[in-house]
């Protein structure tokens, strides 16, 4: 999303630029791929932005995205169904859980938190939407200033959310039926996020200002991969960077895994900044700030996902289930330490229905995974097969007591696992989003390294390492280096094309954009 950014708001403002794409696809792990007619999503759950007329979407109606897209919201964050077979809902309108979330409890100090919950999810819901186009962990004092004193009313509920994990605030309810359902808020047990994040989720798709647009991962990385290449971007695929070139303190070009030199007057990084930083730059570009970062910060976890193409019409069945399992099941290669007595079920067939032949559907489960395990695993080529297969086996074998005859119906199995994510996008330890920022060091040292490297000119880093978050704040790093490099030379950012009798905008400077996910 970065790169891609980079590259559009680039051609926008009339620089030549040529992205150098490791995979055969442009997007990173904003992708999907095919199986035998079924089609598998590597990222899309919700999106942020989608509002048409708030600031929040700003980003994308620039690139060119939303203005046609037709977009699907949720009344429904997911379900979960309790080892009873009774399925509790967690609505996204706020009035209706606490509806929901107060049969679960009898205890006073229950109901007023969940009353609390559910008033502030209101309250957040009519603030003013978040504007994406300046990356909230390149905020300079005056940007702090400003979305303080615009978030005031919400100040109690940014403090009140962000001090614990998801786990242990689920943990401080009294009621064990309540407890259990709210530790699935993000689907997963010992989930690495802040209750903020559930409540910020809830809140935008209230408001529609996040949805689930047609097309899924791969209708927006494809979308911006054509509308790049229509402004007369290039892109040169298969070609990782192994080196960044430098010259008297300014970067000058790169170097592709092939030995081939391209020189620009800019480089951009939308890759893993660790390999950046430390492999191809060598480790010469640091402060005492960068190293402790790279020593100290939390990454996100990486998933283990199973995705199942299924001779069998779901659409009948929530889009998210949460099933309590009434015997525990040990998975491998898991990121939490004890049994598994759940199991996360995603169908596609609500929002996106041509990801599988008519009558049939996709389904996922998927899982927070300990990347060392299945690095190790991966050493040998055959058990690693193997795991991934039991895991497979695993999650069938609950989904036939779920929905009797399914392991019949199935005609695709496909397992990814945090390697799998690690290869594809280079991201260290195959993280899926970067830095966890929730309740670490991260944003404070993020916010003074901000997008360059001590020493190094002409140099700009990007994306979900940078500024962390979702697609859309990926998308705003992009965005911003391009601004910040216009003010560097002197010129109006701009944030739709000049349009010229030839179709073609002027190249006045080329801008390489290392994309290397």
């Amino acid at each position: 999303m970065a790169g891609l950014s980079a590259g559009i708001y680039g051609r926008i403002n009339e620089y030549d630029t040529k992205i150098f794409e490791k995979n055969h696809v442009a997007g990173g792990l904003v992708t999907s791929w095919k199986r035998k007619g079924y089609t598998f999503d590597a990222a899309m759950d919700w999106f942020i932005g989608t509002d048409i007329n708030s600031k929040s979407s700003i980003v994308w109606r620039e690139l060119g995205y939303l203005q046609d897209r037709k977009v699907d919201y949720y009344d429904e964050l997911l379900h979960v169904r309790d080892k009873a077979g009774k399925l509790w809902t967690l609505y996204t309108d706020p009035s209706r859980l606490e509806q929901e979330l107060l049969q679960l409890t009898t205890y006073q100090e229950d109901q007023v938190k969940i009353k609390g919950l559910c008033r502030d999810i209101a309250k957040f819901a009519q603030a003013p939407a978040f504007d994406f186009r300046r990356p909230h962990m390149i905020f300079g004092a005056w940007d702090q200033f400003k979305f303080l004193m615009q978030y005031l009313s919400c100040l109690k509920i940014f403090i009140d959310y962000n001090q614990v994990l998801v786990s242990d605030y689920a943990e401080s309810f009294q009621d064990p039926r309540l407890r259990e359902v709210m530790t699935y808020m993000f689907y997963e047990p010992e989930c690495p996020h802040v209750p903020f994040v559930f409540l910020f989720q809830l809140a935008n798709m209230d408001r529609h200002a996040a949805g689930y647009p047609t097309g899924g991962s791969s209708g927006v990385s494809g979308f911006l991969e054509n509308r790049y290449q229509e402004l007369g971007g290039k892109i040169q695929y298969r070609a990782a960077v192994k080196k960044i070139i430098v010259e008297d303190g300014k970067a000058i070009g790169v170097i592709l895994e092939d030995g081939t030199e391209h020189f620009a007057d800019l480089v951009i990084s939308a890759c893993d900044t660790r390999r950046v930083i430390y492999e191809m730059l060598d480790g010469k570009f640091v402060n005492d700030t960068i190293d402790r970062l790279y020593k100290e910060g939390a990454i996100h976890a990486s998933v283990l996902k199973v995705y199942l193409g299924v001779n069998r019409d779901f659409s009948n069945e929530p889009d998210v289930v949460v099933n309590l399992l009434k015997d525990a099941i040990d998975i491998p290669g898991l990121y939490q330490k004890r049994k598994r007595n759940s199991l996360v079920i995603r169908h596609y067939s609500h929002f996106e229905p041509s990801y599988a032949p008519p009558g049939k559907s996709v389904v996922e489960s998927f899982f927070y995974a300990d990347y060392d395990y299945w690095k190790e695993a991966s050493l040998n080529r055959e058990g690693y097969l193997k795991e991934k297969e039991k895991v497979a086996g695993i999650v069938i074998e609950n989904l036939e007591s779920l929905y009797p005859g399914i392991a019949e119906q199935i005609e695709v199995v496909d397992v990814v696992t945090p390697v799998t994510y690690e290869r594809y996008s280079g991201n260290y330890k195959g993280a899926i989003m970067g830095w966890m920022d929730d309740t670490t060091i991260v944003p404070d040292l993020l916010k003074k390294i901000k997008m360059n490297l001590p020493g190094l000119d002409n140099f700009y880093m990007t994306g979900q390492w940078v500024v962390t978050g979702g697609m859309v704040r990926a998308a705003s790093s992009g965005r911003y280096a391009i601004e910040k490099q216009c003010k560097k030379d002197k010129r109006q950012f701009r944030t739709e094309p000049l349009k010229v009798a030839n179709g073609v905008l002027t190249q006045n400077q080329e801008v390489a954009c290392n994309v290397e996910k």
